[in-house]
């Protein structure tokens, strides 16, 4: 009997199937009523701290836009700002600023740095191109430049009359620096005469802008105009020279003598009413009429080492025989006093 071929062989017994544990979600703490009304108190107060930090600091931002507003010239913009600001800082000086760089006067001495620094920037231009000496085509762009800029305050009205004045004056000297330059290749001597004298009037001018009104220019162009305040100084003791030259001259006095036959000669009288004393002195004389007309000329003989208050006495020449004490009498000095020449 064929054995049931199961027999025999031992049950396989599977191991029974275990389902993993199911994991439970935890529980949520929930917070306590406390916990949630602090958190709500120290978001209210961090809200509050940062609304005031933007209000405590408003006056301090608006301050420094308005600062950035007058460095850039937005002059009408940063007044509003600055009058909003009353008291704060130096708002009110500030503000005072912009009142003054928004009037003609403020306009002009701005406006003046500009026209010198654009006129040193071509100056300097030239010299690296190698334009160092004379040009009355470069002399003439130079006052061009500056008039650019200055030219039209001639016919405006200002807030301090002197600073107009002084405004209009400089105008018309840089008019006739370049008239000068009309002369340079017909009558050179008229044209460095009238050059020289324009650039000593300009530059005793520019010192005065420096020291009443302050004017100032850019770091770069400093040296430049110290260079020109040197000169001023330089030009204001000329100035002061001829103009006590000019006074004493005016107190002296002609003698005239007539011989036996009718020939007249002339001594002039004189004091050095200066504080100088002069190397040489001399004089060309010239006489004029009722119109102003020059009708006669002459000159005096030359004194040396003529020392202040010393008097003299030196003989005069004529253009034919003349009276000279019949007419207006003009004196034009030639000197050496120290460096000074004339």
């Amino acid at each position: 009997m064929e054995e049931d071929a199961s027999e025999g062989k031992e049950e396989e017994i599977k191991p029974e199937e275990t389902k993993p544990e199911e994991v439970k979600p935890k529980e949520k703490k929930k917070l306590s009523k406390g916990v949630i009304l602090a958190i709500i108190v120290a978001v209210a107060v961090l809200a509050i701290a940062a609304i005031a930090y933007y209000v405590l600091t408003a006056d301090s931002r608006n301050y420094n836009s308005a600062k950035e507003l007058f460095n850039e010239e937005k002059f009408q913009e940063a007044l509003e700002i600055f009058t909003e600001l009353g008291d704060y800082e130096d708002s009110e000086r500030m503000a005072e600023k912009c009142e003054y760089e928004l009037s003609v006067d403020g306009q002009f001495m701005r406006s003046l740095s500009k026209g010198l620094m654009a006129r040193w920037a071509e100056s300097n231009t030239q010299a690296e191109q190698g334009f160092i000496g004379e040009d009355p085509d470069l002399y003439k762009k130079y006052c061009e430049i500056e008039l650019e800029y200055v030219g039209d305050f001639a016919k405006q009205t200002f807030d301090n009359s002197e600073l107009g004045a002084d405004a209009k004056q400089y105008v018309e000297y840089l008019n006739q620096a370049q008239e000068a330059t009309k002369f340079y290749t017909v009558d050179y001597t008229t044209f460095s005469t009238q050059w020289a004298d324009t650039y000593a009037n300009r530059t005793i001018l520019l010192k005065k802008f420096v020291d009443d009104y302050g004017l100032t220019v850019k770091e770069e162009y400093q040296d430049t105009l110290d260079d020109l305040l040197v000169d001023a100084s330089a030009a204001q003791e000329q100035v002061e020279v001829k103009d006590s030259i000019q006074k004493m001259t005016e107190q002296f006095k002609i003698e005239t003598t007539e011989d036996e036959w009718g020939y007249k000669t002339y001594k002039i009288f004189m004091k050095n009413t200066t504080d100088r004393t002069f190397e040489y002195f001399n004089a060309e004389i010239n006489l004029y009429d009722g119109n102003q007309v020059i009708v006669g000329t002459g000159n005096t003989d030359q004194l040396s080492s003529w020392k202040p208050g010393q008097e003299a006495s030196v003989g005069a020449w004529f253009d034919g025989q003349i009276d000279p004490n019949d007419y207006v009498i003009e004196y034009v000095p030639h000197y050496q006093s120290g460096t000074y020449y004339s």
